[in-house]
């Protein structure tokens, strides 16, 4: 096990510098002299008309325990530092960098050799260490319309089928040209992508790294009056190594569906078909989602039943929001596993404030998609804290239990920190 002393001592910088920044009008203080920090930084000033930096920085302890594998501990810091150029016109310019650091690195990061840490007999934490371009797009926005050409993230609806992977330090981006128009009773989305970056970052290869083709992302919703919203969606995969490679095959599939949304009640109903250079034959797969969300006093509640048709998969999803934390079918939603028995999931969800910190508590029961099969239980319990405007306190348990092979425990505590 390493531990990276001298990337820690920076960690301690960082963090430290956020609680060092000067208050507004505190002429007194030692790092703002003078006023200099409130005149280079204040919003009014002519620097923030033509730039605007922002900063994104994650620390983070998980540990993971699965089977037999060896338990893993993983210590890790990301940060990205970006900047905007013209943010306040209508054609804006953005560039961001993505820098993740393993401070302790007893787990096991991706199925590569190249990535870092690279400990195949320890269970899985897919943060590897990484130095590369996040986004770096130009964007057209005005009066609710947008044109975005670059890298860029692409986050539909609930990110069941695209999304950014946004729980990894190492988020999933797109490079892609967006056309979208948003108003409140109307959203319109369009995004072409000929590259997929994936979560194991530039020292990975192949499509590990990258999934690369052409991809047809719409998707669209509307609001009827106040209670009632109707969405629709068709998202076009075709992948390059669709021949080659069994994940870029399953993932090439075309995706059709909709959901209706009436005062808390929820459900979607997508069909998915062979796609693009795909040399599979499942005919047709089927996907549905039905839940109720109810606010009782301080307490928010939601059940529902997910169910995923065997060879449905969803390879640009987040999955770490479905499903469970404990991330025990993420292979099988985004077709990795060598096999995949579907899935119905039963869930419940509640949360709660209580002295400023949210809680949240999930339960999960899982069956394949024909109900022959029982594949286990999960608990899930989060909390959140908002230490000040900027910093962020989350914890995070889970804990799955099979019927046959594997048990699986997960914890994590971070701080997040933006500006």
């Amino acid at each position: 096990m390493k531990i990276n002393t001298t990337a820690v001592a920076a960690v301690s910088a960082t963090i430290l510098s956020g609680s060092l920044s000067a208050k507004e009008g505190d002429n007194n203080n030692d790092y703002n002299q003078g006023g200099f920090v409130d005149d280079v930084f204040s919003k009014s000033n002519v620097l923030c008309e033509y730039v605007d930096f922002s900063l994104d920085a994650r620390l983070r302890y998980e540990f993971r325990e699965q089977g037999t594998a060896d338990s893993s501990h993983a210590v890790t810091f990301r940060v990205r530092p970006g900047i905007m150029i013209l943010p306040k016109n209508d054609v804006s310019f953005f560039v961001e960098g993505e820098f993740t650091e393993a401070l302790v690195d007893d787990y096991n990061s991706g199925s590569q050799a190249s990535l870092s840490p690279f400990t195949p007999g320890n269970t899985d934490i897919l943060d590897p260490e990484t130095t590369e371009l996040n986004r770096a797009f130009v964007q057209y926005k005005k009066n609710g319309f947008l044109a975005k050409v670059g890298r860029q993230r692409v986050i539909l609806d609930n990110a069941a089928f695209v999304g950014n992977l946004k729980w990894r330090q190492n988020e999933q981006t797109y490079d892609a040209a967006t056309l979208s128009y948003n108003q409140e009773s109307l959203a319109l989305t369009y995004s072409y992508v000929n590259r997929v970056n994936r979560i194991f970052g530039s020292d990975a290869t192949g499509v590990v790294e990258a999934l690369e083709g052409d991809v047809h992302l719409l998707n669209g919703w509307t609001k009827i009056g106040q209670d009632f919203k109707v969405g629709a969606y068709a998202y076009l995969l075709d992948f390059d190594d669709a021949a080659s490679n069994r994940f870029a095959n399953r993932a090439s599939s075309n995706t059709y569906g909709g959901y209706i949304d009436f005062k808390g009640f929820h459900a979607e109903y997508a069909l998915q078909q062979d796609g693009g250079n795909s040399t599979l034959d499942r005919g047709t797969t089927d996907y549905a989602n039905i839940y109720y969300t109810k606010k009782a006093g301080n307490w928010h509640f939601k059940g529902g039943l997910e169910y995923r048709d065997s060879e449905f998969y969803t390879p640009l999803s987040t999955v770490h929001m479905f499903n469970g934390f404990a991330d025990r079918f993420i292979g099988q939603r985004l077709g990795l596993a060598a096999s995949d028995p579907g899935i119905n999931n039963f869930y419940v969800h509640a949360c709660t404030e209580a002295a400023g910190v949210k809680l949240m508590a999930f339960g999960h029961y899982f069956y394949d998609d024909s109900f022959s099969e029982d594949l286990g239980w999960e608990v899930d319990f989060v909390a959140m804290k908002k230490l000040t405007e900027n910093i962020n306190l989350v914890s995070k348990i889970a804990y799955f239990n099979g019927q046959d092979d594997d048990g699986i425990t997960q914890g994590s505590v971070q701080i997040d920190y933006s500006f």
